[in-house]
């Protein structure tokens, strides 16, 4: 128990009654359950009445104001991760192979009966490159060529396909290619192919050797 002593000119009645009643209940032998259990374990001071030496309880005064809040904490750390991640599930069967398709029809005959490739040589002589159902080919005059198709290939009508061709080709440069139906410079019996330079004018086609030609005869 804590003790101090103080030097009091005057104190109130009830300070002086406070300081009487303490030593009697202590000398009353009271229950430590009472009253005078209470008091013994109080703040207790010695105070000075009438030439004589008391002690005295200090009675608790009104609760304080409520402080201001003090500055915040610093952040705590961060937990630990939770749970382990999960393990990888299997992977799944794979699916069987479907059955192939069935074989489509054999689709119709193409109608293409004779084709070369024509190379020309000289101002005057050409040379097929390759050929099926084409026996022959000359150059009567520079850029005029005599295609000769096989036996039983009518050319009455002249109808026949002709394009550049760049790789036979002086120059590797292609040239205008025409089909010319009458038959102008060559036998009725063979398809007329002319070949020109390009253009400088519409109205100006020169015929030219040197370019060659792919001809198809349907």
């Amino acid at each position: 128990m804590q003790r101090r002593t103080l030097s009091l000119i005057a104190i109130p009645a009830t300070v002086g009654a406070m300081a009487v009643a303490v030593p009697a209940l202590a000398a009353s032998g009271a229950s430590p359950t009472g009253h005078a259990a209470r008091v013994r374990h109080c703040d207790a001071v010695i105070v000075i009445s009438h030439h004589k030496r008391v002690r005295a309880c200090l009675i608790p005064g009104p609760r304080g104001f409520t402080g201001f809040p003090g500055p915040r904490g610093p952040a705590g750390k961060n937990g630990a991760n939770g749970g382990k991640n999960g393990v990888n599930g299997k992977n799944g069967k794979n699916g069987t192979n479907g059955k192939n398709g069935t074989n489509g029809a054999p689709g119709a005959p193409g109608t293409t009966v004779a084709y070369a490739v024509v190379q020309p040589t000289s101002p005057t002589a050409a040379n097929l490159v390759s050929a099926s159902n084409i026996t022959g080919v000359s150059e009567p005059s520079a850029g005029v060529y005599c295609v000769t198709p096989a036996a039983g290939i009518s050319t009455a009508t002249g109808i026949a396909t002709v394009s550049p061709e760049v790789s036979y080709s002086a120059g590797n440069a292609p040239g205008v290619i025409a089909v010319n139906a009458q038959h102008t410079h060559c036998a009725a019996t063979t398809f007329e192919v002319d070949t020109y330079a390009p253009y400088v004018s519409p109205t100006t086609p020169t015929l030219t050797t040197g370019y060659a030609f792919t001809i198809a005869i349907p």
